[in-house]
């Protein structure tokens, strides 16, 4: 059965408008829950004998961001010294030290100056292989098929509040880099269909490669879930708060590639100036 993915594409811009926008009010109101590598300051994790509930404990230590884990452990982020947190915290009952650590505010502001660093470099060299491969009407759309799923990810993170660190940002550059291999993979067929098959419109050009690629794309999409689910469900919070990026990704990758990319290609096509950086690509 052959489908006529470029039919739904009004439907699937307003869907990613929608969810882009949604992204953007969380990280404008809400922002994200920036782990110590980017804050600097004071973490413990503890566990207490009896119930001690996220309310309780930031009542106590003004100022501190508390998250409850699933194994039933609590992540503090502070200033203040550990001496003067640990007192505090036996007034609410016994509990044990799970972890404990420390980042200086020097060291947090250079984390935080290479992580942006690392993002910049990876989105401008995914730039400049999309346009030296494709043209630059195709990677146009690849680009903001990429921006799209990043911005998506990180308003999830927010939504949720889990906590940014670097292993997460190294998780979004794996994603940046699933959802582009995928996007290249469909390109890489649309512009194979469109030397063979001239007598065929733009539109059932890109329907038929999409169509072509679809196996593929799913089977590789959804043995990757199941892996990242796994991962995420079992893994324990440190590993979990990290695949939920693959998660998130990789199912906005995987529709991105397909319904957003491949759209914007057929688009661009009926505006002058890129129809015509397109069409060199045909030849």
């Amino acid at each position: 059965m052959k489908l006529n993915f470029m039919a739904y594409r009004k439907l699937s811009y307003l869907l990613s408008l929608s969810l882009v926008i949604l992204s953007l009010t969380f990280l404008s109101f809400k922002g994200l829950n920036l782990g110590l590598d980017f804050t600097g300051g004071n973490l413990l994790e503890v566990k207490f004998n009896s119930k001690v509930k996220e309310e309780e404990v930031k009542a106590l230590i003004k100022g501190a961001v508390v998250q409850s884990t699933r194994e039933g452990s609590l992540l503090i982020k502070f200033r203040q010294g550990f001496g003067e947190v640990e007192r505090k915290l036996k007034s609410l009952g016994d509990y044990q030290i799970l972890r404990k650590e420390r980042i200086g505010s020097i060291i947090s502001k250079e984390l935080r100056r290479r992580a942006v660093l690392a993002l910049a470099t990876a989105l401008v060299g995914i730039a400049l292989y999309l346009g030296f491969r494709f043209g630059v009407a195709w990677s146009l759309g690849g680009l903001i098929a990429l921006f799209h799923d990043v911005l998506i990810v990180l308003g999830a993170y927010s939504l949720t509040y889990r906590e940014v660190n670097l292993e997460v940002v190294s998780s979004l550059l794996i994603v940046a880099g699933y959802s582009v291999a995928d996007t290249v993979v469909i390109y890489d067929r649309i512009r194979e269909t469109l030397r063979v098959r001239r007598g065929l419109s733009l539109e059932e050009v890109i329907n038929l490669s999409v169509n072509s690629t679809l196996s593929r794309t799913l089977m590789t999409s959804l043995t990757t879930l199941v892996v990242s689910l796994a991962l995420f469900l079992f893994g324990g919070q440190m590993l979990s708060n990290i695949v939920f990026a693959f998660v998130v990704g990789i199912i906005v990758g995987t529709y991105s590639s397909i319904f957003v990319a491949s759209a914007l290609v057929l688009d661009s096509y009926r505006i002058p100036l890129l129809s015509s950086l397109l069409l060199k690509t045909q030849t």
